[in-house]
């Protein structure tokens, strides 16, 4: 066991710390310690020639181009594109629930573990507060492993405990969390929400992906009852969700009366919400998205976006117009726990169009060749149009439904290309 040492701020050396070829890596999203990494940005064409890995990242607290610094991904999603602007060969397509095995096993090293947390308490213990993801697995391999203790993040319950044994050195920086507050839905945003919706039974455990079709599908589940959660994120609508009762979690086959996730992804409203709640557990990503965890949901819905989806059903979340602005995340995960549950479905909600609605998002092939989800797990896809249902459909079928919810200026195209199904 570690004793940590604790540094002031102004005294943290990086050009120090870090060896030739070694990765530092944070944690992602929400969770990400800013401070840790702007001071990394400002040191780091002192430092060694060395390497980043992040899964997911929301800030901006780490420039690209640096000359000595090569970043690895898992993706280009949110501000984590700028990194692969100019090609994506450093990103690593990953399953979510394979992450932490790859850190343990090494074959994604991380040498320089940085994270922040709130604490201690009584027992001495820290708390990584807003995420874990695979930082447990990450923490068990790292040679050196650097928190920033921030009084300002939530304390959760579930894997986030961290014992001062495994922490190196302590660097005391108060400062707010990374928030994504929602955004009022628009119209296009609440018809899609509002398809998903019906789409959703009573009692059905549900996983939501990012961004502003899942936070407008909470908005619309104001009239069912004995909702579970189980996810990778979960936002402000979920907070709202469970404080009106309509998620209870009472039914949920495993974890019932809690709502578990991987990530708190939203404001301080949701972060206040869940400090200390103990209906709310945040677990490793080795659990919520495992596929024995998720294979004991007998109702399990799951929902997840797309970029493109091809007339055949077949799913690209990774790129668009050759840019790397996605990643595969946990799509194929909770996508095939959905499919195999008994009464599950997966679900991919996406507007029709791209935002100025030049391009059609339903295509005849996907422009990049990138499939993240193949169309022998197609289901479900949803636009502001309307509903396609694809599994045990014939190509031809289903080449027709997607047709139908496509954007009605692009379908006589569309209609065109289904004459040469492949």
């Amino acid at each position: 066991m570690k004793t940590p040492v604790t540094t002031a701020p102004e005294a943290l050396d990086f050009p120090r710390l870090i060896r030739a070829g070694e990765t530092v890596g944070w944690a992602e999203a929400t969770a990400e310690p800013v401070f840790l990494t702007r001071v990394l940005d400002a040191q780091a064409e002192r430092c060694p020639p060395f390497r980043v890995f992040f899964a997911l990242t929301f800030s901006d607290a780490f420039a690209a181009g640096h000359p000595n610094v090569t970043v690895t991904a898992l993706g280009g999603a949110s501000a984590g594109r700028r990194f692969f602007a100019n090609g994506a060969d450093n990103v690593v397509p990953a399953n979510i629930s394979d992450v932490s095995g790859l850190v343990a096993d090494g074959r994604l090293p991380i040498d320089i573990v940085l994270l922040q947390v709130s604490g201690p308490d009584e027992a001495g213990r820290y708390n990584a507060g807003l995420g874990i993801e695979h930082l447990h697995a990450a923490i068990g391999r790292a040679r050196l492993v650097i928190a920033q203790v921030n009084p300002e993040l939530p304390w959760t319950h579930g894997d986030t405990a961290i014992e001062p044994g495994v922490i190196d050195v302590l660097v005391p920086a108060a400062a707010p969390p990374i928030e994504l507050p929602s955004r009022p839905a628009g119209a296009v945003d609440r018809a899609i929400a509002d398809h998903v919706a019906r789409l959703i039974p009573d009692r059905a455990t549900i996983e939501l992906g990012l961004g502003a079709v899942p936070e407008a599908v909470t908005r619309a589940l104001g009239g069912k009852h004995g909702l579970g959660v189980h996810s990778g994120a979960i936002g402000d609508g979920i907070a709202d969700l469970m404080e009106t009762g309509i998620v209870d979690n009472r039914h949920k086959e495993l974890d019932p009366g809690i709502t578990v996730a991987t990530m708190l992804m939203g404001s301080s409203r949701l972060y206040r919400f869940a400090d200390r709640n103990p209906t709310i557990r945040i677990r490793a990503t080795s659990y919520t998205h495992d596929a024995l965890v998720l294979g004991h949901f007998r109702r399990f819905i799951a929902i997840n976006g797309a970029l493109e989806v091809d007339i055949t059903g077949q799913v690209n979340a990774e790129t668009a117009q050759g840019r790397h602005i996605g990643l595969v995340g946990g799509q194929m995960d909770f996508v095939r726990a959905a499919n195999r549950a008994a009464e599950g479905r997966s679900i991919i909600a996406m507007q029709s169009t791209n935002r100025d609605r030049t391009r059609s998002r339903i295509v005849a092939r996907l422009a990049d060749g990138v499939v993240t989800t193949p169309r022998a797990e197609a289901d479900l896809v949803v636009t502001e149009h309307g509903i396609a249902e694809l599994r045990g459909r014939t190509l031809a079928e289903r080449a027709r439904a997607l047709v139908a919810i496509a954007d009605p200026r692009f379908r006589t195209q569309l209609e065109r290309a289904t004459e040469r199904l492949v």
